[in-house]
């Protein structure tokens, strides 16, 4: 009769649906900046398909997402039901920051999010194309002046790249506001 007890209650406990894990989401931004979006709409969906009854999102703002990494790396290792969300900023600012932690400290499962880059001038600009923006660095880099998101991010990165191969290369503006490529 024990026997037909016990098998009866590991037979009932068999067939309860598991209880999901708790998760924590580190967004390496302020409430409502940076990744704060990416990972309470993580969050939302974790819940809503029943993935995890409790996702709680924590926000570790600072250098351009270098604070949260270190701060994942460092206090969530080999935690399976903590995550971290980032962008390219994040590569840029390593680099800038000269992090001590890196991409290599963590692992990568899944990318949610493309980052496009795009290039506008005035309509009435003589800068037309990218043949023409070539062309001016060449002549003149220190005359085409950029605006763009923080330093190290895709803007950043990506005017770099143009000037660099257009033979130039960048410096920022003493108000920290923008980018304006200059000759090497």
């Amino acid at each position: 009769m024990k026997h037909f007890f016990l098998a009866s209650f590991l037979a009932g406990a068999l067939a309860l649906p598991a209880v999901a894990a708790d998760y924590t989401i580190i967004a390496p931004a302020a409430p409502g900046g940076g990744w704060d979006p990416t990972a309470r709409s993580l969050q939302q969906v974790m819940q809503s398909e029943g993935i995890s009854g409790n996702v709680q999102v924590v926000n570790v703002p600072g250098a351009g997402g270098t604070i949260g990494l270190a701060q994942f790396a460092s206090q969530q290792s080999g935690n399976p039901n903590a995550l971290i969300v980032g962008g390219y900023v994040m590569v840029g600012a390593i680099l800038t920051n000269q992090s001590p932690v890196s991409l290599s400290d963590v692992t990568p499962i899944a990318r949610l999010t493309g980052e496009y880059e795009a290039i506008v001038v005035p309509a009435n600009s003589e800068i037309q194309n990218i043949g023409q923006l070539v062309e001016k660095l060449k002549a003149d880099p220190g005359s085409v002046s950029w605006a763009g998101g923080s330093a190290g991010g895709t803007d950043h990165i990506g005017a770099g790249l143009i000037a660099k191969a257009a033979g130039g290369g960048l410096h920022h503006d003493h108000c920290g506001h923008g980018i304006q490529p200059h000759g090497v």
